[in-house]
């Protein structure tokens, strides 16, 4: 009996005709997964396994965010260079992000960039009209983005698969649309939120909310981290002492005020999403006659003046702010002289202890 072939070597087949013919050359850009898929009747990770394997064989090449390319040759433009990079962030005054600009300024500028600089208000309406502008004045070597809203479906993948398509770099910071294999200069959200649990645990607190945001991947991440840590140690969580958040909830906790303590009730001990969420935390406890630590722990992230300046100082996690910035600068410009750079950096830390940890 003949064996039967597998469905991938028939895309194996038709890619090596077409470099073979000579109409696929090196340094030529293979059409997406979506297309070829569609050209071949075949589901997208059988197209996958076709091109891994002609990937090892070194026939193509994967350029991250960018495409699959024929001979593992970068395609050559003679686009001239404009010596200037966009930025788009979801918010400027925000506690981490002046920092986090003026690490991509200083960087950019040594090399003699420019920084192009939007918001979106983390708004998907307002991050798509910035994409188009981008896309109409082409005026750019590069893009360093913050996705809007980065864990929900967004409709402007387009805009920045049409930006790849012009070979311009894109790297992404705090977050990265899934949607797209691009890059990413952040911190480990899952262990600084694993951690902040652990503290919570090795103090002896056996009944641990935790406070997340819904709509960033940071958020499931830190929510991630944290419930892996309170499984491990076999401590007690239920969905009752989790609390989701929002970008619109986010400044203003207090009008959920009731129905946050309420979620809260019986727990020691609290893992906030960030500084901004952790000193409402410990304000509006104050308010109702808690104590902080005694009654309530809080650990957070990010070690913002709001951990120090808060009517209890509490521990939390530093976010790298200008390091970040630097860093995200620094790595773009990589990617902009070699697009086979691989711009992905998670940046680590240790907790900065404060009084807001009650040992039982």
């Amino acid at each position: 009996m003949a064996v039967q072939e597998p469905k991938y070597q028939k895309v194996i087949d038709w890619i090596t005709s077409e470099i073979a013919s000579g109409n696929l050359k090196s340094g030529d850009r293979l059409m997406p997964e979506e297309k070829m898929s569609k050209k071949f009747d075949l589901c997208r990770q059988t197209i996958r396994r076709a091109t891994q394997e002609l990937v090892e064989l070194g026939i193509i090449v994967r350029v991250q965010g960018s495409g699959t390319y024929v001979g593992g040759m970068i395609p050559k433009t003679s686009k001239k260079r404009h010596m200037n990079v966009a930025v788009m962030s979801t918010f400027y005054e925000n506690y981490i992000f002046p920092p986090i600009f003026r690490g991509i300024e200083k960087t950019l500028s040594r090399s003699g960039y420019a920084m192009q600089v939007s918001f979106t208000n983390n708004r998907i309406s307002n991050e798509a009209v910035i994409l188009n502008m981008l896309l109409e004045r082409e005026n750019i070597d590069g893009l360093i983005t913050e996705p809007a809203k980065g864990a929900l479906p967004n409709p402007n993948i387009k805009y920045y698969k049409e930006i790849l398509n012009r070979h311009i770099p894109i790297l992404f910071f705090n977050d990265v649309y899934p949607e797209l294999s691009a890059p990413c200069v952040r911190i480990d959200d899952w262990t600084f939120a694993s951690d902040a649990a652990k503290l919570l645990i090795d103090a002896g607190h056996k009944k641990i909310g935790g406070i997340f945001k819904l709509d960033d991947g940071q958020g499931h991440r830190r929510y991630g981290g944290f419930l892996s840590a309170v499984l491990k140690a076999d401590v007690y969580v239920s969905s009752r002492q989790i609390f989701w958040i929002d970008t619109e909830t986010q400044a203003e906790l207090k009008e959920q005020e009731e129905y946050l303590f309420q979620r809260l009730e019986g727990c020691t001990g609290v893992v906030c999403y960030n500084d901004q969420v952790a000193k409402q935390v410990v304000d509006m406890a104050i308010k109702r006659g808690l104590r902080v630590p005694e009654d309530l722990s809080v650990v957070s992230i990010d070690d913002s003046e709001l951990a120090a300046i808060c009517q209890v100082p509490f521990t939390s996690f530093p976010h790298p702010k200008e390091k970040l910035g630097e860093k995200a600068a620094e790595n773009l410009l990589k990617m902009i002289e070699n697009p086979l750079y691989d711009g992905n950096y998670i940046f680590s830390a240790e907790p900065v202890f404060r009084n807001s940890i009650q040992k039982l």
